[in-house]
């Protein structure tokens, strides 16, 4: 992840997706209860004979295709929607940055480093102390070493150019450790080119459920939380209490 796709994404298009998916996981739920409880069991009660098992067993494979579709898309609506919170959370702190140092008349480079200029008190010689670029470090040693250099630099825009580009820095680093932890684990949601839901494709869907589960974790705790220890009564108030949105998360 680099300044330039940082700054051009746009983390609304995630979620934005991730409401299709939703929808669509919504729809093959309604479907499968659909067939399971309405179509299916009435054709039990009212039909008989070998044509009327055969449509049964059929209309089940058909909801167990639907009842997958549910568990999928829900899955890809959730992975989308931790990657556009993940991320959303990164570009944030990039446009501050980049607007405080443009507020501060630094110049951002392509690669991230900050530039600065010629500032502060003249010296003995009467020369005002030039200006340089810096770059910004995430690691925590380094970037300690970084700041004492510019405190110790008598132009004051080294200790803003250096601020700058390590919240630069830490936005990126943040931005592509979502990217790389969300990117496998959306091209892993794919379903098998058939219609036969197999005890295979169950078993793929619950290790795609596990990993997007452990790989959300900030994101689910980002939800509002239910009351800890809650009694059905407390528990229906909390529930009733969320906008549509948030049931859906």
């Amino acid at each position: 992840m680099d300044l330039a796709t940082l700054k051009a994404l746009k983390p609304t298009e995630y979620s934005e997706a991730a409401d299709g998916y939703r929808s669509t996981s919504d729809m093959a739920s309604a479907a499968k209860d659909r067939i399971e409880n309405q179509i299916a069991a009435a054709m039990r009660k009212a039909l008989k004979g070998e044509a009327a098992t055969a449509a049964i067993n059929q209309l089940t494979e058909l909801g167990k295709n639907f009842h997958y579709i549910q568990v999928e898309c829900g899955l890809v609506s959730t992975a989308l929607e931790a990657f556009s919170y993940e991320v959303g959370a990164a570009k944030t702190k990039l446009d501050a940055a980049l607007d405080g140092a443009q507020a501060a008349k630094l110049t951002v480079l392509a690669d991230g480093s900050v530039s600065y200029p010629a500032g502060g008190e003249k010296d003995a010689d009467g020369k005002i102390p030039d200006g340089g670029t810096v770059s910004g470090l995430t690691d925590g040693t380094a970037a300690a070493v970084g700041r004492q250099a510019a405190n110790f630099d008598p132009n004051p825009n080294h200790r803003l150019a250096q601020d700058y580009a390590d919240q630069i820095a830490a936005a990126l680093k943040e931005a592509t450790e979502a990217d790389e932890k969300w990117a496998p684990k959306l091209r892993a949601l794919k379903a098998d080119d058939d219609l036969t839901v197999s005890d295979s494709d169950w078993a793929d869907a619950s290790s795609d459920t596990k990993g997007v589960a452990e790989a959300g974790k900030k994101y689910f705790d980002s939800l509002p939380q239910p009351p800890k220890d809650g009694t059905p009564e407390s528990n229906a108030e909390w529930w009733t209490g969320l906008n549509a949105e948030e049931q859906a998360a």
